[in-house]
């Protein structure tokens, strides 16, 4: 498969969206109350317009210059509380007077808590005077390549950093310089989290600096976590791009091979590779699944039985957290891991599994579209089996309020996971239903010319 066919471009545009998607569904339907069968839906009404937010204009009795004159108040505690303070005040904390009042404390703050509380309200904060943004940057990026090992003001001007977004490029030097040995695991973990987040131009797309020191220096930490956060930055940022955007394009430009073929390399180590009788360097069964969906996203032609397979093979056993993010590497794949469906049923069937494995492989078929038409059988069954109880237990509830009687904590807890297992199935069956294919299944003959 070449890596700028259209299979290729929809599976590195699903990246690790995929995996928000899945949680955003599972918020959603977690978020809603049970249904009550027997009640008839009120008539859907025109939806009422939504007051207007109003920023407070005073917090505590002090008004936006109140909280400034407090930053410069000679109690570090009284310091700290303004600071934190002033993003509430919403766009008035924008303006210049404030911006330069809080790029003058990151330079004379002596008190390191107060300092980190100046980081952070900076990176809340987009001033509307670009240079002010662009001294607070260039400060925190100082912090970070001269700070103390080690040291709290250095991780937090990482994590400030990250709240810059892409307008936090400039800062990209100094995220892979030295602060990469820095002897916190947390303030690597922060960097690799960083570098996903500020690594990307709009025009230019991802920054290679950032994607190398992600794939060959954080991907190889010595902390399970840090080469996790590693990883998922580099399936943010995705493959580097052969040219700049131009205004008229509707997707990336083509990937350059060349520069992705670097990161794939890393990522073949880590992986390793039978064929050349390579034996992995990664350990951790979750990193190496990450590691193995960078390889797919750089290099379609890695969507391949053999990574599939290794998905497959890490739902048995019982490491749920290896479960869960071999089910979500499936769901990111999607269509493309058709084959694999048999193997995520046997998941979502297993009675012994906790709900939380089951909505997520659920989810995952869900993801996988109409390549889970064969598991509508399955879904169907569980659906009309889950229904029962759930019913049984609605009328028990109903006794109980007919009687005024205090019903059971865990009465109630038991309807909302039935509720919610309920709704993901139902979901589940009206997606797949309604998927139509979109690319041929891993391993099938091309079609013919007519």
């Amino acid at each position: 498969m070449h890596p700028h066919s259209p299979v290729g471009r929809r599976f590195a545009l699903r990246g690790a969206f995929a995996v928000l998607f899945a949680l955003s569904v599972a918020a959603l339907l977690d978020a809603q109350p049970p249904k009550d069968k027997d009640k008839k839906e009120p008539d859907k009404k025109e939806p009422t317009k939504q007051p207007e937010f109003k920023w407070p204009t005073d917090l505590n009795g002090k008004d936006i210059a109140a909280v400034m004159k407090d930053m410069e108040d000679p109690d570090p505690a009284t310091r700290e509380f303004a600071a934190r303070s002033l993003p509430a005040f919403g766009p008035p904390a924008q303006k210049a007077n404030v911006s330069k009042l809080l790029v003058k404390r990151m330079t004379v703050e002596r008190d390191p808590g107060v300092r980190i509380a100046v980081y952070n309200t900076v990176g809340q904060i987009s001033f509307d005077n670009n240079a002010d943004n662009v001294e607070a940057l260039r400060l925190l990026a100082d912090a970070v390549d001269k700070g103390l090992a080690g040291g709290i003001s250095r991780v937090s001007a990482v994590q400030a950093i990250a709240m810059f977004g892409p307008k936090g490029q400039p800062a990209v030097t100094a995220l892979t310089g030295i602060a990469m040995n820095d002897p916190a695991y947390e303030t690597r973990r922060s960097i690799a989290n960083t570098l996903g987040r500020v690594g990307f131009d709009e025009v230019r797309g991802p920054n290679m600096k950032a994607l190398t020191a992600l794939a060959d220096v954080l991907a190889k930490d010595v902390s399970a976590s840090v080469r996790m956060e590693a990883l998922q930055s580099i399936m943010l940022l995705g493959p580097p791009w052969a040219a700049p955007k131009k205004l008229d394009d509707k997707g990336p430009p083509p990937i350059d091979v060349k520069s992705a073929e670097v990161i794939i390399n890393f990522m073949k180590f880590r992986v390793g590779d039978p064929k050349l009788k390579r034996q992995p360097l990664e350990k951790d069964k979750q990193v190496e699944i990450w590691a193995r969906l960078v390889l797919m996203r750089f290099d379609p032609k890695e969507v391949n039985e053999d990574n599939l397979d290794a998905f497959a093979r890490f739902l048995t056993g019982g490491e749920v957290g290896v479960k869960v993010q071999a089910l979500q590497a499936i769901a990111i794949v999607g269509e493309l891991a058709g084959k694999k469906v048999n193997d995520v049923v046997r998941v979502m069937e297993d009675a012994t599994a906790p709900q939380q494995l089951t909505i997520v492989s659920i989810q995952t078929l869900m993801a996988m579209g109409a390549a889970a038409k064969p598991a509508l059988p399955n879904l169907k069954k569980m659906l009309e089996e889950k229904k029962k109880p759930f019913d049984e237990k609605m009328a028990e509830i109903k006794k109980l309020e007919a009687a005024k009687e205090q019903i059971k904590p865990q009465l109630a807890g038991e309807v909302i996971a039935l509720d919610n297992l309920i709704k993901s199935l139902e979901a589940a069956i009206k997606h797949i239903e309604g998927a139509k294919p979109m690319s041929p299944a891993i391993g099938d003959p091309p079609p013919k010319k007519p």
